[in-house]
């Protein structure tokens, strides 16, 4: 396997066409896994992913891995960041873990702290922000644990399953991850 970013359990890797047969386009029909997410309005199949795969592959404003398990080589779930500007260096950061699985590993925040370390060390991005749908508590803590702060909310802007739900915009600066890494380098 070809790792792209490295972690103890798992590894990035980019999308392929192999992944269409997986079980990826299945975890975007699963009701649990789209809860918290714009997706699982229309039914998800190989072909609509592959018109997404294409999409991604063929512009340079967003970035998408593919989430692997070392021991099982199990792809769980996808972590990448999108809208990238590139002329004022943004981001919005953007993962899943598509397997019901593989939650509560503590894998989403490992995810969340090496897609957010790619952004500002690889792509040298200024800032990355995160749209995390009010009750989305997994999230809320990987994205506040790896230093992103609330900005502000929209009200209502998502309607899902009869509920109109709020979205809390947070954000992490180059500055502040800089600061942070430095603290965490003298510990």
């Amino acid at each position: 396997m070809s790792y792209f970013i490295d972690c103890e359990d798992f590894f990035f890797r980019a999308l392929d066409s192999e992944d269409l047969d997986g079980t990826w386009p299945e975890w975007l029909n699963d009701p649990v896994i789209t809860r918290y997410q714009n997706k699982g309005y229309f039914p998800c199949s190989r072909d609509t992913q592959k018109e997404y795969l294409e999409q991604i592959r063929a512009n340079s404003s967003d970035v998408v891995f593919a989430l692997v398990e070392k021991q099982s080589g199990t792809h769980f779930g996808n972590a990448g960041l999108h809208n990238i500007d590139w002329l004022h260096r943004t981001a919005a950061l953007g993962i899943v873990i598509g397997l019901r699985d593989f939650h509560g590993r503590g894998w989403g925040k490992t995810a969340w702290e090496n897609i957010t370390n790619y952004g500002f060390r690889t792509l040298g991005l200024d800032k990355l922000t995160a749209m995390v749908w009010d009750g989305n508590a997994a999230s809320s803590r990987c994205a506040e644990a790896c230093g992103y702060v609330v900005e502000g909310r929209q009200r209502e802007q998502y309607f899902k399953n009869g509920v109109r739900i709020d979205a809390i915009l947070m954000g992490l600066t180059r500055g502040d991850w800089e600061r942070r890494n430095m603290e965490r380098e003298g510990d």
